[in-house]
């Protein structure tokens, strides 16, 4: 088995393969990361190392709606959208429609997806029409117009159920026909508090047993909703107005779009759940398995259901600790979701990073606390019999890339901490993703 890293701005995008003991391979792509990102570093590779093998994907899980890992996803079903329309007519002597080569290469065949849509994971109902009917305006009005990268600058709840509608309607049986939850018969996916055996689900040779969300998470996030309705009825109906004056066909501004900003709180301390968001609450997380080698996928989750969802599926051992070979820290290394319990009860051989220093992720408490953790005094140390092991930091960018100052500052920050943590233990390594690679791979 092997986690391929892709380079992916701020966001998630990474890849599960294991031969299928027939000469191919089976894999799992877990989110998208951006556009951009998605485009330069993710399609050429599904392209080059899948499509042309005469491979497929699986299974294309997105852990959940915030925009820096489904914006990517998007882009995959615009690309396969554009695929499908010119191969009808190229593959059509009769055809006469003056259709261009897309300019991005073709991704694969995607078997089936696990996505908790918004209307089907929310239960939402009437909870919401303003804002549901509100996101299906700017989809209709400005579908031709529409900038992804307008719509990344706006991180928020808002823009995130954009997404996820489209994603929604992009994977509809008319147009392209993507298998929904088929392991949950198109409901929603989610921990089952009550059989294991609905957790677990087989990909080829690859065991994955679902850890999150719970039904209660999934509720909080309806009421969350509900409350932000209440909150923002008077902008709302302002928001009307302006697609009311807005000619047909043309953009929205940013100052349109922004009226529905959600400004996020600081993190009072590490590992608190109070300080998360209720959508990164509702993570799709899962431990995976393939020939006594494990990968622990985490989205945006907290620490707290992470190890919850872990206890329920009965995957600690007996001192409640649980050692793998690779986990993706969750939410890019953010305090709000991470403290030094989890540390010390979740051990890897490899921890991931996704992001690229925004909003200084990952955060030097996290760091501090994973290295304690292994490194650390009696009362810091995991009881893991695997502390003892080397184990290696892997990132998704670097701080040569081409990134904000204040991006840049961070990472080279957290360069210069793990380079002294380096030259004392030398059974620890870090590895930024090299400036002239869109990938790095961890073959286990």
């Amino acid at each position: 088995m092997k986690l391929t890293i892709f380079r992916s701005s701020k966001g998630d995008a990474l890849l599960i393969s294991h031969p299928d003991g027939n000469g191919k391979n089976n894999h799992i792509l877990v989110d998208g990361g951006m556009k951009t990102s998605f485009k330069n570093s993710v399609a050429p590779y599904l392209n080059k190392e899948i499509k042309e093998n005469d491979e497929i994907i699986d299974l294309l899980c997105v852990s959940h709606i915030d925009n820096d890992h489904i914006v990517g996803i998007i882009t995959l079903m615009e690309l396969l959208s554009q695929w499908r329309v010119f191969n009808h007519h190229d593959n059509n002597p009769n055809s006469t429609a003056n259709v261009t080569k897309p300019k991005v290469a073709e991704p694969p065949f995607i078997k089936s997806i696990w996505h908790n849509s918004f209307a089907k994971a929310y239960d939402l109902g009437d909870a919401l029409p303003k804002v549901t009917q509100a996101l299906q305006s700017i989809e209709q009005m400005t579908a031709n117009f529409i900038d992804t990268e307008l719509f990344e600058k706006v991180n928020d709840r808002a823009t995130s159920v954009k997404d996820g509608i489209t994603l929604s309607q992009r994977i509809r049986p008319e147009q392209l026909n993507i298998e929904l939850n088929p392991e949950y018969n198109g409901k929603i996916v989610k921990c089952n508090q009550s059989s294991i055996h609905k957790n677990e689900h087989v990909v080829g040779a690859i065991n994955l047993s679902v850890i999150g969300p719970f039904s209660s998470d999934l509720t909080d996030l309806k009421n969350d909703w509900i409350k932000w309705e209440k909150a923002h009825s008077e902008e709302l109906k302002e928001f009307y107005a302006d697609l009311s004056l807005t000619a047909l066909n043309q953009p929205l501004s940013m100052d349109q779009l922004s009226q529905l900003l959600i400004n996020s709180g600081t993190v009072s301390k590490l590992g608190d759940r109070d300080d998360v968001t209720t959508p990164n609450l509702a993570s799709i997380m899962f431990l995976v398995e393939a020939e006594g080698k494990t990968i622990l996928m985490t989205g945006d989750g907290h620490s707290d259901d992470i190890i919850k969802g872990l206890k329920k599926n009965k995957k600690l051992s007996s001192n409640k600790t649980l050692h793998v070979d690779v986990l993706k820290i969750q939410h890019h290394g953010a305090s709000a979701n991470i403290d030094e319990n989890f540390c010390k009860t979740i051990t890897a051989n490899h921890y991931v990073f996704c992001g690229n220093g925004t909003h200084t992720n990952p955060e030097e408490a996290v760091i501090d606390a994973i290295c304690n953790s292994r490194k650390g005094t009696e009362s810091q140390k995991s009881e893991n019999e695997e502390v003892d092991q080397p184990f290696t930091f892997w990132f998704s960018a670097n701080p040569d890339d081409k990134l904000t100052g204040r991006q840049k500052a961070h990472l080279t920050n957290i360069s210069i901490k793990l380079k002294a943590f380096n030259a004392l233990h030398s059974d620890f390594e870090f590895k930024f993703m090299p400036t002239n690679k869109h990938s790095q791979v961890i073959a286990l």
